[in-house]
């Protein structure tokens, strides 16, 4: 061993003290992101208590001043209802119509998905008694 391989090993800085250093430094950046994230998600909570209350404040309005009855058809059912209650039913059978079709959506983009994956595994299982060689496709 040289002289200076030997001075190198009996060296006093240790060099596990620069990954302490190191991992203490990380632990303080990732104890600060945490508090960080922690802050978001309670000014995220907040901001959404605050435009749930003015939206509250702005539905009750709105109830108040549009208190009188309209006559509503519907093929062969009528009736009377408050022009908030008739909008506000609207506006809700509408969000139900969007949320249906978003769900179905999902569950199809979510079959589409599984069908390729076993594709892609056939396929792969199939390119492995080529040797191991992969079929082109099955590289994407």
């Amino acid at each position: 061993m040289s002289e200076a391989e030997g001075q190198a090993s009996n060296d006093p800085v240790d060099q596990s003290s620069g990954d302490e250093s190191t991992a203490s430094q990380r632990g303080e950046r990732v104890g600060h992101a945490v508090g960080e994230m922690r802050a978001a998600r309670t000014w995220t909570t907040w901001l959404a208590a605050i435009v749930a209350v003015v939206f509250g404040v702005v539905l009750i309005a709105f109830i108040a001043q549009n208190t009188r009855d309209v006559r509503i058809e519907l093929f062969a059912i009528s009736g009377r209802l408050p022009v908030a209650v008739a909008l506000l039913a609207a506006a809700l059978l509408g969000a139900v119509f969007v949320l249906a079709i978003a769900v179905v959506r999902a569950a199809l983009r979510g079959l589409h998905r599984r069908r390729r994956r076993t594709r892609a595994g056939s396929d792969v299982t199939a390119g492995s008694d080529l040797g191991g060689e992969r079929p082109r496709h099955a590289e994407q």
